[in-house]
């Protein structure tokens, strides 16, 4: 309507420019402080070129510009977005100019619809384009030698370590004595809580077994049962005193215990697992030659069920497939490992799992135990041989149990006494447990696709999530499936459109976290970091 008023009556003109102001001031991008940007102005400018581009003089003159464009300006220099009225809604844009696709200031703005929603003051630039990128990664198995939940371990009640060995983990016997002071009183603060604490500080966590009857150890008995509980002596094993199992006050002891130690220690990181003990020599669930002393299955499977309600975090272990615990959320621990392990004997471990149909088990629950003790000193000797039916392939026993992690004291006090052997020891540790590799990663639309792989013998129990970190620290999660080997490589999908873009001086980290290790402790991809946009933690 502007260009085709009456050349004779200028009125149209400014009051067209006036209006394209209104609706200019209420589009236009502005800066933080509310004020209009350059492209503003130069919007203005197009403008009124649009206005007066066919009109007559005065308007086409010099000064009829700058007047026209004072017009425009002024409005734009009082106005904030949120407080100014648009103009009507049925004028259009003007059109748009060629000569300035970039926006750069040599001409019109060609955008030609700004809303100034998401503008932040940098001009009218295109909005930067999502990250895409591809990026392959190394394997490097040993930067995992230290990782939570896996490899061998030692105790320190037998002595302190006296070769460097690499581990996550350590473990203590503990008589119920130390544990249990009443029928209903506990001494965890005294009993258990010095043990946690010193591991943690070594950077363990810690794998406990409580006991009642350790061979040629004083009875663990509490004191307040010791009067009234009747105990069988024996020679057996370097001695000891078996208590009467089915003796009433002894039974509703050990289940008070066992809910009361669930109930003050349930998901505590600092306890890797408990193996259920209490019944039998060592708490290992048989009092072989005196198979007449064992409590019945009964009691065996009350025992298991009251752990099982009682820790419905931690990990549990128990020595042998009986009394329905193939059924229950319990691993087992293997505590003759590469002695008794493998074979035909119905009474090896392999065999036990066979016959109670517990062989996977390992899929969803932790297989451990100790490497026999008299092996451990000579068993990645170079002259060791397997032509004795209890002198076991190590490698054989780990692929058919599919074992997460093993006492070793000899690996701790040395037991080596070469280097290769040494080197044999650190790859046999190596070998147990899970090894999730992370093979590459792609990013496109938002979400990045990691695909890893595990390539260890047994998953990671506890809850498991995937970690992507930018260089300020904001985060993006994933929550990890208990990956197993025959799964093949799986793509771990995560949003990371809150990340900010990587580069090379700020590149984004990604690792493995979960709540059931120690905040000292790190799980570490069986990947080399690299030095591409995305790195391994």
């Amino acid at each position: 309507w502007a260009r085709t008023g009456n050349p004779n009556d200028p009125g149209p003109y400014p009051v067209a420019c006036v209006l394209r102001a209104d609706i200019l001031r209420s589009t236009a991008p502005t800066a933080a402080s509310g004020r209009p940007t350059l492209a503003s102005f130069r919007r203005a400018w197009a403008i009124v070129d649009w206005v007066i581009g066919g009109a007559p003089d005065p308007f086409c003159s010099p000064g009829g510009r700058v007047y026209l464009s004072l017009m425009v300006m002024f409005p734009l220099l009082g106005c904030s977005p949120s407080s100014e009225p648009r103009g009507p809604a049925g004028l259009a844009d003007p059109p748009t100019e060629t000569g300035d696709p970039g926006g750069n200031g040599d001409g019109p703005d060609t955008d030609g619809g700004d809303t100034g929603a998401d503008d932040t003051g940098a001009g009218d630039t295109d909005a930067e384009p999502p990250v895409q990128l591809s990026v392959v990664f190394e394997a490097d198995l040993d930067r995992t030698a230290e990782n939570p939940l896996r490899g061998f371990y030692t105790n320190y009640a037998w002595g302190e370590p006296v070769s460097p060995f690499p581990d996550s983990l350590e473990f203590a016997y503990i008589p119920l004595s130390e544990l249990m002071s009443g029928p209903s009183e506990f001494t965890f603060g005294t009993g258990l809580e010095p043990r946690l604490l010193a591991a943690e500080a070594r950077g363990h966590q810690l794998i406990l077994r409580p006991y009642i009857d350790y061979p040629a150890h004083p009875s663990g008995l509490p004191d307040f049962l010791a009067d009234t509980v009747a105990v069988q002596a024996y020679a057996d094993h370097g001695g000891g005193l078996s208590p009467d199992y089915s003796d009433p006050a002894l039974r509703e002891a050990m289940l008070a215990f066992i809910d009361a130690l669930g109930a003050a220690y349930d998901g505590d990181p600092r306890l890797a697992l408990i193996q259920v003990g209490l019944l039998g020599f060592w708490g290992e669930w048989h009092t072989w030659p005196h198979t007449e002393w064992f409590p019945e299955s009964e009691f065996q499977a009350a025992v298991l069920q009251a752990y099982v309600a009682a820790f419905e975090e931690t990990l549990l272990q128990v020595r042998y497939p009986v009394a329905g615990s193939p059924d229950l959320r319990i691993g087992f621990h293997d505590d003759s490992f590469a002695y008794s392990t493998i074979g035909d004997t119905t009474w090896f471990f392999h065999p036990q799992l066979e016959a109670a149909g517990a062989t996977e088990r390992w899929r969803t629950v932790p297989i451990g135990g100790e490497v026999r003790p008299e092996l451990q000193w000579w068993i990645f000797e170079d002259g060791y041989t397997t032509d004795d039916p209890n002198r076991q392939d190590f490698d054989a026993c780990v692929d058919a149990t599919h074992a997460s992690m093993l006492l070793n004291f000899a690996a701790f006090g040395g037991g080596f006494e070469t280097a290769a052997e040494q080197a044999r020891g650190e790859a046999a540790a190596l070998s147990l447990g899970y090894s999730l590799r992370l093979d590459q990663v792609d990013v496109a639309d938002g979400l990045l696709a990691a695909r890893i792989e595990n390539q260890g013998v047994a998953p990671f129990y506890y809850p498991l999530r995937l970690r992507v970190t930018d260089a300020e620290g904001a985060m993006a999660e994933a929550t990890m499936p208990p990956l197993v080997t025959d799964d093949g490589p799986t793509d771990i999908m995560v949003d990371v459109t809150g990340l900010r873009r990587p580069t090379d001086e700020a590149p984004w980290t990604l690792g493995l976290h979960s709540d059931h290790v120690l905040p000292s402790q790190t799980i570490r991809l069986a990947s080399a970091p690299g030095t591409d946009l995305v790195r391994v933690e």
